[in-house]
């Protein structure tokens, strides 16, 4: 008899073991998709963060391809967008400003910006404006891929809006992280690739 209820009793409870790990695992799978959830839709929040700033960025920025290789086409890009942006002082920009833009969109540092465009008329602490037509860039983000390095080269689809007309094109542009950057980023190379021409 007391072998009987030892069995009984042991049957009872691996019968009770099995339905409390039946009913725990839907709960688990439950709070595991919930929590996947969380974490894909916060990714995706931080990709389009990025995203965002990475545009903000390219639809500012005036130096491609073998501009960014030279201080003084850099210098003179720069120049570009802070007119763009309004902030001149007549036929000059100041250089705090250009210093400032350099850092911030390409990570140069330029201590002394005298020797940029010596032939024209200078003004100290200002960067002359030469009188020059510039094209506009309006980008839209086609792919953003992380590279092994920690870099980010981003693919956009251009449009160049220029006196001439539009050009239409792909830019492939290499992004590293600063976090002294008021982007949080720096453009390291930006190729553009012209595509179309409409009149």
């Amino acid at each position: 008899m007391k072998i009987k209820s030892i069995i009984s009793l042991f049957l009872t409870l691996a019968v009770l073991a099995s339905f409390s790990v039946i009913s725990a695992n839907p709960a688990d799978e439950v709070d595991s998709s919930v929590a996947d959830n969380a974490v894909i839709a916060q990714n995706a929040d931080m990709d389009k963060v990025q995203e965002t700033r990475f545009l903000n960025m390219l639809n500012h920025n005036f130096a491609y391809d073998e501009e960014l290789a030279s201080v003084e086409d850099l210098v003179n890009c720069a120049v570009i967008a802070l007119c763009a942006s309004g902030s001149t002082d007549g036929s000059f920009v100041e250089e705090s400003r250009v210093e400032d833009y350099l850092y911030n969109m390409y990570g140069v540092e330029v201590e002394n910006l005298s020797s940029v465009n010596e032939s024209f008329p200078k003004k100290e602490g200002y960067v002359y404006i030469i009188p020059r037509g510039y094209t506009v860039y309006k980008h839209s983000v086609e792919s953003v891929r992380l590279n092994e390095d920690g870099s980010y080269t981003v693919t956009t689809n251009v449009v160049l809006d220029s006196h001439d007309g539009d050009e239409e094109g792909k830019a492939v542009t290499l992004f590293v992280k600063n976090s002294n950057s008021q982007f949080g980023y720096n453009i390291i190379s930006s190729d553009i690739i012209v595509t179309a021409f409409e009149v």
